[in-house]
């Protein structure tokens, strides 16, 4: 198994990095109690497949 690596200067502080790293699957793969709330800090990322930084983030997780 190889261990995944990340540029974490990609990586949104202020949006749920668990989505960032882990992809846009990752909420689906856990039981996230924000999951459909307002309070959800990856519902831009959800929505528009991008972190606020620009960063694509795809099934599997920010795209290079």
């Amino acid at each position: 198994m190889t261990m995944k690596t990340v540029d974490t200067s990609k990586l949104s502080n202020d949006e749920c990095w668990g989505i960032q790293i882990n992809g846009l699957t990752h909420c689906s793969k856990i039981n996230c109690k924000w999951q459909g709330l307002t309070a959800c800090l990856g519902r831009n990322i959800i929505k528009t497949g991008r972190n606020s930084k620009g960063y694509r983030i795809g099934n599997d997780g920010i795209l290079n």
